[in-house]
């Protein structure tokens, strides 16, 4: 277990060792391209569990997320065409598709002085950041959480059969519902082509805490006071 951060203050490390893992199940694409990781507030645990660099390709991969856990997917762009992030992410009866309010970004083009001072003032086009360089990132805003902000969507901008307006179409692979997101530096339509949106990106999600989870913490509490 390496992370139950996001528990109620009640819910002991007892209950949170008793809190079940879930395992996701993702489709997803981004323009120009990803990489996926799992990790705790501060940094991604183990390699990528997914990546991709095809837009017009739905990429399909499972993790599992322990209670406090972030999914993370760090993206960036060519400045040029246009670009965005779509997915459907679905464990048994729950969902965190991409337009969810519980996504995040965490534009990280807009603080690389402050994350490391060797890196560039503007992050190069069609250059993904390593592992290490998200790290680094996710170390910086664990310090300085202000920087995580909501996501952009715009109206028309999702991937319905019928009456899609973006640039991509219908992605057949990911479910018509999800809606493209992205950081908006304030364009107007953050899937405009020839912007920098202060990339590389880092986006963010954790489930929300499993039902049982109150009832783990009061069984904790209770075992606490029996104790006493």
């Amino acid at each position: 277990m390496r992370s139950c951060a996001l528990l109620a203050a009640s819910a002991t490390a007892f209950a949170c060792s008793l809190a079940p893992a879930s395992i996701w199940n993702a489709s997803m694409t981004a323009d120009n391209e990803f990489d996926a990781y799992v990790g705790t507030v501060s940094t991604t645990v183990g390699s990528a569990v997914g990546t991709g660099s095809n837009w017009a390709t739905a990429f399909n991969f499972s993790f599992t997320l322990n209670p406090g856990d972030y999914f993370y997917v760090a993206s960036a762009s060519d400045f040029g065409g246009a670009q965005g992030f779509l997915g459907e992410f679905t464990s048994g009866s729950q969902n965190l598709n991409t337009g969810h309010p519980a996504w995040e970004v965490f534009p990280v083009g807009k603080y690389l002085q402050q994350v490391d001072a060797s890196w560039p003032s503007t992050w190069p086009a069609l250059t993904m950041p390593t592992q290490t360089q998200v790290n680094q990132a996710l170390a910086f805003a664990a310090s300085n959480t202000s920087v995580w902000v909501p996501v952009s969507t715009f109206a028309g901008w999702d991937n319905k059969v019928v009456g899609n307006i973006t640039t991509w179409g219908h992605n057949p692979g990911i479910t018509p519902t999800a809606q493209w997101i992205w950081h908006n530096t304030g364009s107007g339509n953050p899937f405009n082509p020839g912007a920098n949106h202060d990339e590389f990106l880092i986006f963010r999600i954790t489930p929300a805490p499993s039902a049982m989870l109150p009832l783990l913490g009061a069984m904790a509490v209770g075992r606490r006071r029996r104790g006493a």
